[in-house]
């Protein structure tokens, strides 16, 4: 790896890092070059402008999932079964990045505007992947009829908001002081308990299951 690829790299490493310490709305130019030990100009140099280097920390930080739910969109397997496999990437990647997540929700009520940019634009991503998965399954007979929104909005609802709640309780509460808090957020963020909720997210919307 070169030098230039190299610092661009570590740069990008050291965003990451402090956008799920303190959320995009922390991180300044000159605080990320001094914790990552390189000087403002470089950073000019690399990506012009805070809102660029942004930009490219979050579609960077989001592409592993997308390529990944559009690879397993596309292989050949019922669609009820796609589905299945596509709602676990999307489990997976919430539990590894929730106080990122978290942060990001943040950012966006805060009016950082690469954070409202990049939720904005999310319903033509792994959520539009996901509704026509959903069209697929009912074409095929094997979930519900329904507005297939309304069945996205259920399984969101079911496996992606505990995820998002977890991380929204870390970033709160760190030290997780509160029985309660300790105690909700170790089954929100448990991977076991997320896919048996996704289980029986799933199973309520099967084709017989209910009306």
């Amino acid at each position: 790896m070169t030098k230039r690829r190299s610092t661009r790299e570590h740069l990008l490493n050291t965003g990451a890092m402090i956008a799920s310490e303190s959320g995009l709305r922390g991180l300044t130019v000159r605080g990320l070059s001094l914790r990552a030990g390189t000087n403002p100009g470089s950073f000019v140099y690399h990506f012009g402008n805070r809102d660029a280097f942004l930009n490219e920390l979050l579609e960077r930080w989001y592409e592993p999932l997308f390529t990944g739910v559009r690879t397993h969109a596309n292989i050949h397997l019922p669609s009820l079964k796609k589905l299945e496999i596509i709602l676990e990437d999307i489990m997976d990647f919430l539990l590894l990045h929730g106080e990122f997540i978290a942060q990001l929700v943040l950012d966006a009520l805060a009016g950082e505007k690469e954070a409202i940019r990049f939720i904005s634009g999310l319903h033509t991503r792994h959520p539009f992947v996901l509704l026509e998965t959903i069209q697929a399954a009912q074409e095929e007979g094997s979930i519900v009829s329904g507005n297939p929104m309304n069945i996205l909005i259920y399984l969101v609802c079911c496996g992606g908001a505990p995820f998002i709640l977890s991380g929204q309780l870390q970033v709160h509460d760190p030290q997780a002081a509160r029985p309660g808090l300790e105690l909700l957020g170790s089954i929100l963020s448990d991977p076991a308990s997320a896919k048996q909720r996704m289980h029986w997210a799933l199973n309520g919307i099967r084709q017989g299951e209910c009306t």
